[in-house]
């Protein structure tokens, strides 16, 4: 299984590909895989992962010519295109990153063990979709054109928060949590292809410290908790001592993770509530507001509009 996407009759010249199953059974595994795949657009594909393997496998799968990215926050990864093997493993602080030319149809091979953890991003690139882009400037036809290719980069700051914000989406409405993970997988894009054009000797910028397991654990926890209604009143430091770091720690690691504040997130999540409380409960515009933590009736149908589509009048006549 690999974020390059075999067994996606999209991703690929043929819609089959080859496990060898070690322990446990491939299909489950296999499930958890497809679950994380998606394709944003013909020929733009992305898949994300924040887990140990789920078992011991070979997947094999026939993809088209394009571009691949691999990028590894934390763990390992192993995946081979035709003879070219990329065997990432995070170093301490850092995260990792390669580019990949596929100038032709060539055999993926992803190679998993059981219990080994890993969480990166993995973006294909088709040769259609980049052409349907615009015309390749030099350097990156040049670099399309060489069978197997590797561009290791060096990745930045913001990479590493938009790589982390596709790993832990935001619960979205299908269409719009899909324009979310376009807009970042375009702009990781954009960072990789960039790196074509940089000077060999250009001084790599500073990669960031990644996030230890333990602290995407704390941060998942707390995004339940804000989702809850229980933080509803708390200050930012309340929020942070039931986290158990300090304020600027949380913001920090909160906005790698989530590409947004605490409070916007509760704000937004108070809006989902009165969303709710809207369409299934019956509660009148100034009702809802309440929930929402808006005292005027007007600011809130202002938020609600903004953040939905729709004044929240429209979503009472639902009921």
């Amino acid at each position: 299984m690999h974020g390059h996407f075999p067994c996606s009759p999209s991703a690929s010249a043929s819609p089959c590909c080859v496990v060898t199953p070690g322990n446990p059974p491939a299909e489950p595994a296999l499930r958890d895989h497809l679950a994380r795949l998606r394709e944003l657009r013909p020929g733009l594909l992305l898949h994300w992962e924040d887990a140990p393997e789920a078992g011991d496998l070979t997947v094999q799968a026939e993809i088209e010519a394009g571009l691949r990215i691999v990028l590894l926050l934390e763990g390992a990864v192993d995946v081979s295109y035709g003879a070219q093997r990329v065997a990432l493993a995070s170093a301490r602080g850092g995260a990792s990153a390669v580019l990949v030319a596929v100038a032709e149809q060539e055999q993926l091979t992803r190679r998993t063990r059981r219990g080994v953890y890993s969480r990166r991003v993995n973006l294909g690139l088709g040769h259609n979709w980049l052409a349907q882009c615009g015309a390749f400037p030099g350097v990156l036809d040049d670099f399309m054109h060489r069978h197997l290719e590797m561009r290791p980069w060096q990745v930045s700051p913001r990479a590493v928060a938009i790589a982390e914000q596709i790993v832990h989406p935001p619960q979205l409405e299908p269409l719009l949590q899909s324009i979310y993970l376009e807009s970042r997988a375009l702009e990781l894009a954009g960072e990789a292809l960039g790196t074509l054009h940089q000077h060999p000797t250009a001084p790599p910028a500073p990669a960031p410290a990644a996030l230890r397991p333990r602290e995407h654990q704390r941060l998942r926890e707390l995004h339940a908790f804000l989702g809850s209604g229980q933080a509803d009143g708390l200050s930012l430091d309340e929020i942070a001592r039931h986290a158990g770091v300090n304020a600027n720690t949380l913001q920090r690691q909160f906005r790698a993770v989530y590409g947004t504040t605490v409070f916007d997130h509760l704000r937004d999540c108070r809006l989902q509530r009165a969303r709710h409380a809207l369409e299934h409960e019956g509660l009148t515009v100034g009702q809802a507001a309440g929930v929402a933590g808006y005292t005027s009736a007007a600011n809130f149908a202002t938020a609600y509009r903004r953040r939905f589509g729709h004044p929240p009048k429209l979503a009472r006549s639902r009921v």
